[in-house]
This record gives structure tokens, C-alpha cells and sequence, in this order.
């Protein structure tokens, strides 16, 4: 065994995803435990119902900037990545100038879309029309800010993309609300706090990457310039869009349903159940933050053996590291609902279905990010598309007779399908499993 162990440490892509996850794991358990302590103040000074306008409000600010970034942000992490790897930072550079272009004018127009449909989006969903409104006008920052956190990975910068990804909003979210509420107690204040942090994350995810790149391209003589026509980064970057586009829909239109067809205390009581529930990917975010370049540089290599065994060491270090989190969840669901106040108790049954969704995801390891970074992204949209159809379907039929639970089943049932498809496809694709079930021997 201890010689197995050091062995493997020996292996250069095991020893770059341990080290690179492993501090990946610690800022995003450190985001998660902001995001907690976010939900926690929310519910304890605002009540579920204070808690359910706030996330209404940044969902559909979420949901007009992923249309707006049309997929740029995940397309920058393959080629920057590519380009990186062969020492081509002159194509980075062009590359950047035609993305940023293209984000400013998409961004603008979904901003003034996100504004003039502020009402009949609001009257849909059950949110205040003046949330919709006032962020409208931060689609533009919030764009930007995931562009470059997203370059940094591409780099290869781990620690700065997880603070910015998993760790920025949160925190700073906390310290605005702290800092307001000395002054003001009204119900405004965790929107407002959030679009504050949202400017100062944005602004220093764009000097970090400025930096980060500068550094690693200082002194290096660059290598041939590979121009990319615009038609060639939108014909990957659309894709990726409608596949963003669909896992926004599993994520997030349960909560918007439930806007709709029950009460705004209930959308607050399930985001919480909800984000509990995400202790349990921690491992599954933190090991793709690292693996996702190693896939794109070991498929740009045509390196299949390198990519497989990558990937079997992946979902073996995300099987084993979320484990300990489901059974805990498992163990003590009133509990760790009721620190949130006793209405909130009532989502431990959405927690346990939500819970299992987790370990199926974690189950099946980075299949997502692999079809992703290896030309695939099109039938990766395909896949998430009919997932999230069926996710609707499920969640109309579901809420009315369950409510929050009903929710909770649909989102499980659909992460199961959506998650054996792909690792069907990586199988007739790439000849592998990418299913890691301990104990059971198989040469996949």
C-alpha cells in the first residue's frame, strides 16, 4: 500500500491534480462555508421570505448574463489552455482582444433586454420588479468578472480561479451585508450588498489575469500566431452557450418553479437545502477546476492512455473525498437545517434527494468537463437539453402534489440520466468508464 502510494505520487498528472485540487478543495470548502454563512444571515436577520427575493433576484441576473457571455468564459479555458501549453501567448492576446469585442456588445443588449422585461418577468416568477430592474445594470461587470476568472483556469492559476469562482461573491457578499446593515435594516440590503462585492470581485479577477498572463508570457519568445475568425470561436462558444444555457435549468429552475407555483418562503426554504446539499460536489468542483485543462492539453496531444488514466485518478479522488459529506448528511439532516431557524426543518426530505443526486454526480466524475474540453461540447449541450426538458416536465408534475420535495426528486432523477448518459457517450467515444465504484476490480 505504501508503496502504491508513493508510486502514484511519482505520477507527474497525478501529482499536478493532487496538488491542484487539493487547494482547489480547500477554497471551495472555504466558498461553500462563506455561501453557508451568507444563506445563515439572510435567513436569521430576513426569514426565509427575505431569503427567497434575494435568490430569486440574483437568478435572474444569472440567467441574463449566461445568455449574455454566449459561451466565452468555458471557450477561453480550452484555448488558452492550448495556446498556453505551446508557448503560442501572441495567439492568447489576439484571442482575448476578439472575446472581449464580442462580450461588450452582447453583454449591453442583454442588459437592456433584462430591464424592458422586468415586468412580465417578475409577475412569472413572483419576484419585486425593482431587484430585476437595478440588475440589469450590472449584466456587463458580471460577464467580465466570470471571463476571467474562467482565463485564470485556463492558465492553470487554480488557487486565484477557485477564490474568484468559489470563494469572491460570497465573502464579500457577507462583509456587505455586515457593513450596510449597521446603517440601513431593510430588505433591500442582501441585493445590494451582493451587486456591491460584484463590482470589486470583477475588478480584481481582471488585474489578476492581467497579471498572470503578463508573468508567464514575460521573457518567452512566443510561438507562431494562430488567428481565430470569430466564426470559429462563436462555432464553440454557441455550443457551450446552450449547454451553460441547460445546466443553468437543472440548477436553478426548480427555484424559479417554486417561485411560481408555491411561496417565496419555500424557493428560501429549498435554496437552503440546496446549498447544504453542495458540501457533497466540493470534491467533483475542486478536482475539474484542475482536470479540466489536463483533459484539453491531453487531447490537443492526442494522448488517450494520458487522458484515461487522468481521468480514472480524477473520479477516484472525487469518490473518496465526498463521501464523508453524504453520510454525515445522511446522519444529521434536522440538525444542520434547523441552524438556519425551525421553518427551515421543513426541507430535510428535499435535502436527502438532493444529497443523492450529489453522490451520483460524484459517482460518475468529470464526464461534463471531459466531453467539454475534448470537441464534444455539442452533443454535451444535446445531453443537457433533453436532461433539462425532462427536469421541467418532472417539476411541473412534482411541485404541485409535493411542493420543495417535489422539486427535490425531479432535480435527482434528472442529475442520474444527465450523468449516465455522458459517461455512456466517454465510453463509445474514448473506449472507458469513467465510473469509479470501490472495491470492485475492473479493466474498464
Amino acid at each position: 500500500m505504501k508503496e502504491k502510494l508513493k508510486s502514484s505520487l511519482k505520477d507527474k498528472d497525478f501529482s499536478e491534480l493532487l496538488r491542484g485540487s487539493g487547494l482547489s478543495f480547500f477554497l471551495r470548502s472555504g466558498g461553500l462555508a462563506a455561501g453557508y454563512l451568507l444563506t445563515l444571515i439572510i435567513a436569521h436577520l430576513f426569514g426565509a421570505k427575505g431569503l427567497g427575493d434575494y435568490v430569486l433576484a440574483i437568478t435572474v441576473l444569472r440567467l441574463f448574463t449566461l445568455l449574455a457571455k454566449l459561451g466565452l468564459d468555458t471557450t477561453s479555458i480550452r484555448f488558452i489552455a492550448s495556446f498556453a501549453s505551446k508557448n503560442k501567448w501572441t495567439s492568447i492576446f489576439n484571442f482575448r482582444r476578439k472575446i472581449v469585442f464580442v462580450l461588450l456588445f452582447s453583454s449591453l443588449t442583454f442588459s437592456a433586454l433584462m430591464y424592458f422585461l422586468a415586468h412580465p418577468i417578475a409577475d412569472l416568477i413572483n419576484a419585486k420588479v425593482e431587484y430585476i430592474k437595478l440588475n440589469a445594470f450590472f449584466v456587463l461587470p458580471m460577464s467580465f468578472f466570470m471571463l476571467h476568472y474562467q482565463s485564470l483556469r485556463g492558465l492553470k492559476r487554480i488557487a486565484e480561479f477557485s477564490f474568484f469562482y468559489r470563494m469572491s461573491q460570497a465573502l464579500f457578499t457577507v462583509i456587505s451585508i455586515v457593513v450596510i446593515y449597521q446603517f440601513f435594516q431593510d430588505e433591500e440590503v442582501p441585493v445590494y450588498a451582493y451587486l456591491v462585492s460584484l463590482l470589486l470581485v470583477s475588478f480584481l479577477s481582471f488585474l489578476t489575469f492581467k497579471y498572470w498572463l503578463n508573468n508567464k508570457s514575460s521573457g518567452i519568445e512566443s510561438a507562431e500566431l494562430e488567428v481565430l475568425k470569430y466564426s470559429q470561436i462563436l462555432k464553440i462558444s454557441i455550443p457551450l452557450m446552450f449547454a451553460q444555457s441547460v445546466q443553468f435549468i437543472m440548477a436553478w429552475t426548480d427555484k424559479l418553479m417554486l417561485g411560481s407555483m408555491t411561496t417565496i418562503e419555500d424557493v428560501g426554504i429549498y435554496h437552503t437545502a440546496f446549498k447544504l446539499s453542495m458540501f457533497a460536489a466540493v470534491a467533483l468542483m475542486s478536482v475539474n477546476s484542475i482536470a479540466s485543462p489536463k483533459f484539453a492539453e491531453m487531447f490537443a496531444k492526442n494522448d488517450m492512455e494520458g487522458l484515461k488514466k487522468v481521468v480514472h485518478q480524477s473520479t477516484k479522488m472525487i469518490f473518496w473525498s465526498s463521501v464523508p459529506f453524504v453520510v454525515v448528511f445522511f446522519i444529521f439532516p434536522h440538525f444542520l437545517l434547523g441552524l438556519f431557524g425551525e421553518e427551515f426543518k421543513i426541507g430535510v426530505t428535499a435535502f436527502i434527494f438532493l444529497s443523492c443526486g450529489r453522490l451520483i454526480s460524484s459517482l460518475s466524475g468529470s464526464v461534463g468537463n471531459i466531453l467539454q474540453m475534448t470537441g464534444m461540447q455539442s452533443i454535451y449541450a444535446k445531453i443537457l437539453f433533453f436532461g433539462s426538458v425532462f427536469n421541467i416536465i418532472l417539476n411541473l408534475w412534482l411541485i404541485p402534489i409535493y411542493g420543495i420535495n417535489g422539486a427535490a426528486i425531479a432535480s435527482m432523477i434528472s442529475v442520474i440520466i444527465w450523468n449516465i448518459s455522458m459517461v455512456l457517450v466517454v465510453k463509445n467515444k474514448f473506449g472507458f468508464y469513467t465510473f469509479y465504484i470501490p472495491f470492485i476490480s475492473n479493466k474498464r
